[in-house]
């Protein structure tokens, strides 16, 4: 049985810690390891993370000074063991089948590069996260594959790792595209094993909206992949701009009343379909 590293970093987010890790320890899967990376945290992280190492011998800690999300991925992936890699941010838990699933797919199909899931939120908002099927030209558009997917160690060894100059977010979107822009194909789940904490403020909501910094994160995956961008399109600047404008016309379209009482009403509507 393959062992699969689940490598969990952890900024100041020990309110949420244990409920993350909660979720790998019920795994069916039992041959991992999980790596707790605390980044500098002012708050009782180390606390609650020692806790949890004297409850299952397969979860170790580790202390560092703060690098950030990129930083701690890396450190963490570095000092793990696995011939698989599940990054899993501590705030966020995954359903008790998605390594024995994700695992079983990776070893039937060697050309499989990566495997994810369906996705639900839970907190703030709630409901499933529909995302579209992966493309790898829509991937070079906007990310369409959330950080915690299953791939092999010796796929990331051959990569540069998660670019640490990506301070603000992305830096899950830029693995990706540099994981598989030389090939390899990706699987998606038909089941929901991932699930997506939102907040009120996260690292994700900082970014989207504030165009300084989103514009800082498309230049460096733009500029780092130009060669890509040219050539899956005819006129890559064009696209890029294009992009930014529909980002734009997004929020506009996001803050319209219209669009605030059709939001309200497919949320209705879902609840009853699944109800």
């Amino acid at each position: 049985m393959s062992l699969v590293s689940v490598v969990v970093p952890c900024f100041n987010q020990a309110q949420y810690l244990s409920e993350a890790v909660e979720s790998i320890i019920n795994q069916s899967y039992l041959n991992w390891e999980c790596l707790i990376i605390n980044d500098g945290s002012v708050d009782n992280t180390e606390t609650v993370a020692l806790k949890l190492c004297k409850k299952d011998a397969r979860i170790k800690y580790f202390r560092k000074d703060n690098g950030g999300l990129s930083n701690a991925r890396n450190y963490g992936i570095i000092h793990s063991n696995g011939e698989f890699i599940l990054p899993l941010d501590a705030d966020d838990k995954i359903d008790i089948d998605y390594l024995n699933l994700a695992v079983n797919k990776l070893l039937e199909n060697s050309q499989i590069k990566v495997v994810y899931c369906r996705a639900e939120f839970f907190g703030t908002q709630t409901g499933e996260w529909r995302m579209p099927l992966y493309n790898f030209k829509e991937l070079l558009l906007f990310n369409t594959i959330f950080c915690s997917a299953v791939y092999r160690r010796k796929d990331y060894d051959n990569t540069l790792g998660y670019d640490e100059t990506l301070k603000y977010g992305g830096e899950d979107w830029d693995f990706w595209i540099s994981l598989l822009k030389n090939g390899g194909e990706v699987f998606r789940l038909d089941s929901v094993q991932f699930y997506y904490r939102k907040k009120e403020i996260s690292m994700h909501t900082q970014l989207v909206g504030d165009k300084a910094k989103e514009q800082y994160t498309n230049n460096i995956i733009f500029n780092k992949n130009y060669e890509l961008y040219q050539q899956f399109f005819d006129d890559p600047i064009s696209v890029y701009y294009k992009a930014y404008e529909l980002s734009n016309e997004l929020e506009i379209i996001g803050k319209s009343r219209i669009y605030k009482v059709m939001k309200s009403m497919w949320r209705m509507r879902e609840k009853f379909l699944w109800s």
